[in-house]
């Protein structure tokens, strides 16, 4: 019999079907997420897992996305579903070289993108970029950076960062059938105008941000990362995800 579970039951126990890495899912587990949203993007996986995901549950029952990782994980006959985990495309869409200074020309008019499983990766840093856009009122508003734990950000290395943070944002006001593009919007927020010991520790918080899924320069360079790399942090819950629901309480409590 068909079961269907909502985002109020956590991963590890939610029976497989779609999970929306966009949405305000509260569930928690780094990896677990990541696991769950490469499920629904990764064409080749699905047919290699599905043998082994209806072994682990009662013949009446589906498969959970917790038994189906761990299974993954440890079974012998799932080796070519591990291979196709430790070498996942860590860009999407237009590919060309890597930037390395901030360039003179146009931007182009379109952008690779992180692969959509590392959508709470982007959702993180777009949180760091929206804790950093307080210090525009106000200079003096504390904003820590990072002290030990990633490589240190040379100046150049900030501006570039800074650069490509914008060049994010600016592109979401023009992403080809968004309603946006056909009302007008208000300009993006200038990351450049930030203070700059900000602007440094925003690029170090992106740089952890990062590492804090497994990739660091190496997969950056080689443009593929590795669900393996990413620690299992089984109580990890999205800041952004947490942030949205604390606001509906607010205000449904008014």
């Amino acid at each position: 019999m068909e079961t269907r579970a909502g985002p109020e039951i956590p991963l590890a126990c939610r029976p497989v079907s779609r999970f929306d890495p966009t949405s305000e899912d509260l569930s928690p587990g780094r990896r677990l997420r990541v696991f769950a949203a490469l499920l629904s993007h990764v064409p080749e996986l699905p047919p290699l897992t599905a043998a082994c995901g209806t072994r682990s549950a009662a013949a009446d029952e589906e498969p959970t996305y917790g038994a189906l990782l761990r299974l993954v994980e440890v079974d012998e006959g799932q080796a070519a579903a591990r291979e196709i985990l430790s070498q996942l495309p860590l860009r999407v869409g237009p590919s060309g070289p890597l930037i390395d200074q901030v360039p003179t020309g146009e931007p182009s008019s379109r952008d690779p993108e992180l692969h959509l499983a590392l959508q709470d990766l982007a959702n993180e840093v777009n949180e760091d970029i929206r804790e950093a856009l307080d210090t525009l009122d106000d200079p003096q508003a504390y904003y820590a950076g990072v002290d030990d734990g990633i490589e240190p950000v040379p100046d150049q290395h900030v501006s570039l960062v800074i650069w490509a943070l914008q060049r994010e944002l600016n592109r979401e006001l023009r992403s080809p059938g968004s309603y946006l593009s056909y009302r007008s919007v208000l300009p993006a927020a200038p990351l450049s105008e930030l203070p700059w010991h900000v602007q440094r520790a925003l690029v170090e918080r992106r740089r952890l941000r990062f590492k804090q899924w497994g990739i660091g320069r190496t997969e950056w360079q080689r443009g593929e990362w590795s669900l393996w790399q990413v620690p299992s942090d089984a109580d990890y819950v999205p800041r952004r995800a947490r942030r949205l629901a604390a606001e509906r309480a607010c205000h449904e409590a008014a």
